[in-house]
Protein backbone atom coordinates (compact mmCIF):
# COMPACT_ATOMS: atom_id res chain seq x y z
CA UNK A 1 0.00 0.00 0.00
CA UNK A 2 1.69 3.52 -1.26
CA UNK A 3 0.35 7.07 -1.13
CA UNK A 4 -1.71 9.09 0.74
CA UNK A 5 -3.44 6.40 2.35
CA UNK A 6 -0.73 4.60 3.49
CA UNK A 7 0.96 8.50 4.76
CA UNK A 8 -2.40 8.73 6.54
CA UNK A 9 -2.46 4.95 8.25
CA UNK A 10 1.12 5.60 8.96
CA UNK A 11 0.44 8.54 10.65
CA UNK A 12 -2.07 7.59 12.81
CA UNK A 13 -1.40 5.84 15.85
CA UNK A 14 -2.81 2.80 17.92
CA UNK A 15 -4.23 5.11 20.05
CA UNK A 16 -5.45 7.17 17.40
CA UNK A 17 -7.41 3.78 16.11
CA UNK A 18 -8.80 3.02 19.13
CA UNK A 19 -10.37 6.46 19.69
CA UNK A 20 -11.55 5.99 16.12
CA UNK A 21 -12.97 2.88 17.47
CA UNK A 22 -14.67 4.44 20.43
CA UNK A 23 -16.55 6.85 18.40
CA UNK A 24 -17.71 4.17 16.28
CA UNK A 25 -19.21 2.28 18.90
CA UNK A 26 -20.81 4.96 20.94
CA UNK A 27 -22.54 6.45 17.74
CA UNK A 28 -23.62 2.87 17.19
CA UNK A 29 -24.79 2.47 20.80
CA UNK A 30 -26.83 6.00 20.39
CA UNK A 31 -28.07 5.01 17.13
CA UNK A 32 -29.89 1.75 18.60
CA UNK A 33 -30.97 3.59 22.00
CA UNK A 34 -32.67 6.31 20.17
CA UNK A 35 -33.99 4.01 17.41
CA UNK A 36 -35.52 1.83 20.65
CA UNK A 37 -36.54 4.66 22.49
CA UNK A 38 -38.60 6.04 19.17
CA UNK A 39 -39.93 2.00 17.88
CA UNK A 40 -41.68 2.37 21.61
CA UNK A 41 -44.34 4.31 20.50
CA UNK A 42 -44.70 2.34 17.62
CA UNK A 43 -44.54 -1.16 19.29
CA UNK A 44 -48.17 -1.95 19.76
CA UNK A 45 -48.86 -1.37 16.28
CA UNK A 46 -46.20 -4.14 15.68
CA UNK A 47 -47.44 -6.67 18.07
CA UNK A 48 -50.87 -6.13 16.40
CA UNK A 49 -49.01 -6.75 13.28
CA UNK A 50 -47.78 -10.13 14.54
CA UNK A 51 -51.08 -11.31 16.34
CA UNK A 52 -52.18 -11.54 13.17
CA UNK A 53 -50.18 -14.44 12.38
CA UNK A 54 -52.80 -16.27 14.39
CA UNK A 55 -56.25 -17.46 13.51
CA UNK A 56 -58.96 -14.87 13.05
CA UNK A 57 -59.99 -13.06 16.32
CA UNK A 58 -57.29 -15.89 18.53
CA UNK A 59 -55.47 -13.73 21.35
CA UNK A 60 -52.31 -13.30 21.94
CA UNK A 61 -51.96 -14.13 25.80
CA UNK A 62 -49.69 -12.21 28.77
CA UNK A 63 -49.45 -14.15 31.38
CA UNK A 64 -48.23 -11.70 33.78
CA UNK A 65 -48.37 -7.84 34.23
CA UNK A 66 -43.92 -6.79 34.12
CA UNK A 67 -44.32 -9.11 30.28
CA UNK A 68 -46.32 -6.41 29.15
CA UNK A 69 -43.61 -3.58 29.40
CA UNK A 70 -40.78 -6.72 28.42
CA UNK A 71 -42.44 -7.81 25.16
CA UNK A 72 -43.26 -3.76 24.12
CA UNK A 73 -39.25 -3.47 25.34
CA UNK A 74 -38.41 -6.36 23.16
CA UNK A 75 -40.56 -5.31 20.66
CA UNK A 76 -38.64 -1.61 20.25
CA UNK A 77 -35.12 -2.87 20.67
CA UNK A 78 -35.51 -5.61 17.77
CA UNK A 79 -37.26 -3.17 15.22
CA UNK A 80 -34.45 -0.69 16.52
CA UNK A 81 -31.94 -3.35 15.06
CA UNK A 82 -34.26 -4.46 12.17
CA UNK A 83 -34.57 -0.77 10.72
CA UNK A 84 -31.67 0.92 11.80
CA UNK A 85 -28.66 -2.16 11.08
CA UNK A 86 -28.00 -0.46 7.46
CA UNK A 87 -26.62 2.69 8.90
CA UNK A 88 -24.77 0.55 12.35
CA UNK A 89 -23.43 -1.59 9.42
CA UNK A 90 -22.26 1.13 7.74
CA UNK A 91 -20.62 2.95 10.80
CA UNK A 92 -18.28 -0.11 10.46
CA UNK A 93 -18.13 0.16 7.03
CA UNK A 94 -16.63 4.15 7.60
CA UNK A 95 -14.23 2.72 10.04
CA UNK A 96 -12.48 0.43 8.05
CA UNK A 97 -12.84 2.27 4.63
CA UNK A 98 -9.80 4.75 5.29
CA UNK A 99 -8.04 1.48 4.73
CA UNK A 100 -9.12 0.83 0.88
CA UNK A 101 -8.16 1.74 -2.66
CA UNK A 102 -10.80 3.75 -4.22
CA UNK A 103 -11.52 0.88 -6.01
CA UNK A 104 -12.19 -1.58 -3.24
CA UNK A 105 -14.18 0.70 -1.53
CA UNK A 106 -16.94 0.94 -4.64
CA UNK A 107 -16.80 -3.00 -4.88
CA UNK A 108 -17.56 -3.26 -1.09
CA UNK A 109 -20.08 -0.64 -0.65
CA UNK A 110 -21.86 -2.18 -3.85
CA UNK A 111 -21.97 -5.75 -1.85
CA UNK A 112 -22.80 -3.89 1.60
CA UNK A 113 -26.00 -2.46 -0.37
CA UNK A 114 -26.88 -6.09 -2.01
CA UNK A 115 -26.43 -7.83 1.22
CA UNK A 116 -28.96 -5.55 2.89
CA UNK A 117 -31.19 -6.16 -0.04
CA UNK A 118 -30.96 -9.90 0.75
CA UNK A 119 -31.35 -9.82 4.16
CA UNK A 120 -34.51 -7.69 4.07
CA UNK A 121 -35.73 -10.04 1.10
CA UNK A 122 -35.30 -13.22 3.37
CA UNK A 123 -36.90 -11.66 6.58
CA UNK A 124 -39.92 -10.35 4.12
CA UNK A 125 -39.88 -14.20 2.81
CA UNK A 126 -39.98 -15.77 6.26
CA UNK A 127 -43.07 -13.29 7.52
CA UNK A 128 -45.32 -13.40 4.23
CA UNK A 129 -44.55 -17.43 3.31
CA UNK A 130 -42.92 -19.45 5.49
CA UNK A 131 -44.11 -18.05 9.45
CA UNK A 132 -47.86 -18.12 7.85
CA UNK A 133 -47.13 -21.51 6.96
CA UNK A 134 -45.78 -22.87 10.03
CA UNK A 135 -48.75 -21.69 12.07
CA UNK A 136 -51.12 -22.73 9.76
CA UNK A 137 -49.88 -26.60 9.84
CA UNK A 138 -49.82 -26.29 13.80
CA UNK A 139 -53.14 -25.28 14.33
CA UNK A 140 -54.80 -27.52 11.85
CA UNK A 141 -52.93 -30.31 14.42
CA UNK A 142 -56.18 -29.04 16.62
CA UNK A 143 -58.86 -31.25 17.06
CA UNK A 144 -62.44 -29.80 18.37
CA UNK A 145 -61.92 -30.69 21.79
CA UNK A 146 -58.72 -28.86 21.81
CA UNK A 147 -57.43 -25.10 22.37
CA UNK A 148 -54.29 -23.83 21.75
CA UNK A 149 -52.95 -20.50 24.18
CA UNK A 150 -50.43 -18.75 22.52
CA UNK A 151 -48.00 -16.07 24.41
CA UNK A 152 -46.94 -12.78 23.05
CA UNK A 153 -43.65 -13.06 24.18
CA UNK A 154 -43.65 -17.29 22.37
CA UNK A 155 -45.16 -15.66 19.35
CA UNK A 156 -42.51 -12.53 18.55
CA UNK A 157 -39.71 -15.27 19.76
CA UNK A 158 -40.70 -17.92 16.88
CA UNK A 159 -41.02 -14.67 14.56
CA UNK A 160 -37.92 -12.86 15.64
CA UNK A 161 -35.74 -15.97 15.08
CA UNK A 162 -37.08 -17.02 11.66
CA UNK A 163 -37.17 -14.09 10.08
CA UNK A 164 -33.14 -13.27 11.56
CA UNK A 165 -32.53 -17.05 10.03
CA UNK A 166 -34.38 -16.12 7.03
CA UNK A 167 -32.24 -13.18 6.44
CA UNK A 168 -29.27 -15.14 6.91
CA UNK A 169 -29.52 -17.61 4.96
CA UNK A 170 -30.71 -15.17 2.05
CA UNK A 171 -27.03 -14.47 1.84
CA UNK A 172 -25.92 -17.33 0.62
CA UNK A 173 -25.68 -16.39 -2.91
CA UNK A 174 -23.66 -13.16 -1.78
CA UNK A 175 -21.16 -15.73 -0.11
CA UNK A 176 -20.68 -18.03 -3.24
CA UNK A 177 -20.47 -15.21 -5.53
CA UNK A 178 -17.73 -14.04 -3.20
CA UNK A 179 -16.15 -17.67 -2.71
CA UNK A 180 -16.20 -17.85 -6.43
CA UNK A 181 -14.39 -14.75 -7.70
CA UNK A 182 -11.54 -15.57 -4.72
CA UNK A 183 -11.40 -18.85 -6.78
CA UNK A 184 -12.14 -20.94 -3.26
CA UNK A 185 -15.51 -22.94 -4.84
CA UNK A 186 -16.66 -23.46 -8.40
CA UNK A 187 -19.23 -24.50 -9.94
CA UNK A 188 -18.57 -28.63 -10.71
CA UNK A 189 -17.72 -28.45 -6.57
CA UNK A 190 -21.09 -26.87 -5.52
CA UNK A 191 -22.73 -29.02 -7.87
CA UNK A 192 -21.13 -32.44 -7.17
CA UNK A 193 -21.28 -31.89 -3.30
CA UNK A 194 -24.83 -31.13 -3.15
CA UNK A 195 -25.91 -34.20 -1.16
CA UNK A 196 -23.52 -32.92 1.36
CA UNK A 197 -24.86 -29.78 1.09
CA UNK A 198 -28.47 -31.07 1.85
CA UNK A 199 -27.07 -32.40 5.12
CA UNK A 200 -25.21 -29.33 5.98
CA UNK A 201 -28.38 -27.02 5.13
CA UNK A 202 -30.54 -30.12 7.47
CA UNK A 203 -27.76 -29.37 10.71
CA UNK A 204 -27.99 -25.53 9.89
CA UNK A 205 -31.83 -24.97 9.87
CA UNK A 206 -31.95 -27.02 13.02
CA UNK A 207 -29.98 -24.62 14.56
CA UNK A 208 -31.60 -21.65 13.22
CA UNK A 209 -35.49 -22.63 13.81
CA UNK A 210 -37.44 -23.53 16.27
CA UNK A 211 -37.25 -26.96 17.46
CA UNK A 212 -39.47 -28.44 15.34
CA UNK A 213 -39.20 -30.55 12.05
CA UNK A 214 -41.92 -28.80 9.71
CA UNK A 215 -39.85 -25.42 10.39
CA UNK A 216 -36.61 -27.17 9.60
CA UNK A 217 -37.69 -28.65 6.12
CA UNK A 218 -39.48 -25.12 5.26
CA UNK A 219 -36.07 -23.62 5.59
CA UNK A 220 -33.83 -26.88 4.30
CA UNK A 221 -36.41 -26.30 0.42
CA UNK A 222 -35.50 -22.41 0.32
CA UNK A 223 -31.97 -22.78 0.87
CA UNK A 224 -31.18 -25.72 -1.24
CA UNK A 225 -33.16 -23.72 -4.49
CA UNK A 226 -30.85 -21.09 -3.37
CA UNK A 227 -27.57 -23.38 -3.44
CA UNK A 228 -28.86 -24.12 -6.74
CA UNK A 229 -28.46 -20.58 -7.97
CA UNK A 230 -25.86 -20.04 -6.20
CA UNK A 231 -24.39 -22.56 -8.50
CA UNK A 232 -26.03 -20.28 -11.31
CA UNK A 233 -24.30 -17.53 -10.14
CA UNK A 234 -20.80 -19.28 -9.97
CA UNK A 235 -20.93 -20.37 -13.85
CA UNK A 236 -21.71 -16.95 -14.90
CA UNK A 237 -18.61 -15.59 -12.76
CA UNK A 238 -16.30 -18.67 -14.42
CA UNK A 239 -17.79 -17.55 -17.77
CA UNK A 240 -17.47 -13.94 -17.69
CA UNK A 241 -13.77 -14.16 -15.88
CA UNK A 242 -12.89 -17.20 -18.88
CA UNK A 243 -14.09 -14.80 -21.63
CA UNK A 244 -12.02 -11.84 -20.23
CA UNK A 245 -9.23 -13.87 -20.88
CA UNK A 246 -9.52 -15.15 -23.99
CA UNK A 247 -10.26 -11.70 -24.76
CA UNK A 248 -7.03 -10.48 -23.19
CA UNK A 249 -3.40 -10.24 -24.10
CA UNK A 250 -0.22 -10.57 -22.37
CA UNK A 251 0.35 -6.69 -23.11
CA UNK A 252 -2.93 -5.65 -22.68
CA UNK A 253 -4.31 -5.27 -18.65
CA UNK A 254 -7.88 -6.59 -18.24
CA UNK A 255 -8.84 -3.28 -16.60
CA UNK A 256 -7.96 -1.36 -20.54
Amino acid sequence: MSGPIQEKLTAMSFLDHLDDLRKVLMTMLIIVLVGTVGAWFVSGFILEFLIRLLPEDMPAHIFSPPEAFLIRLKVSAATALFVGAPIVLWQVWSFLAPALYKHEKVKIRGLFLLSSALFYTGTAFAYLVIIPTIMGYFFRLLTDNMMMTVGISQLFAIVAKLSVAFGIVFQLPLVIFILTLMDLVSPRWLISQWRIAILVMLVFSSVLTPPDVVSQVLMTGPLFLLYIGSALISMLVERKRKEEADGGSVDTPRDL
